[in-house]
């Protein structure tokens, strides 16, 4: 079976399980010659039945960004209700239930 060209896998060709949570490995040849990086993104695009994962050019950077703790954090203190209004909200829902 090994000769089965059909089952030999190819650098354009490779067959990938599917994991947990939808994961799927991207092979290490591939990865290699792509320069890919843990923590790198790539953009996917579904067409038909075919999923397609993109490398990102340099030249071409993603709208992606990590934040900091402190500034999620920053981000859901400006988010926050007012805590008499919460209270309000509360008591309100509480009656038209």
């Amino acid at each position: 079976m090994q000769n089965d060209p059909q089952l030999q896998n190819n650098s354009l060709n490779e067959w990938l399980k599917i994991l947990g949570k939808g994961m799927v490995t991207i092979p290490k040849a591939w990865r290699d010659e792509l320069n890919l990086q843990a923590g790198d993104v790539v953009r996917a695009t579904k067409k038909g039945n075919k999923v397609i994962i993109e490398t990102t050019a340099a030249t071409n950077p993603v709208p992606y960004r990590v934040f900091s703790d402190k500034e999620i954090d920053s981000f859901l203190a400006e988010d926050t209700i007012p805590t008499e209004l919460a209270k309000k909200i509360t008591s309100l829902a509480k009656t038209r239930t």
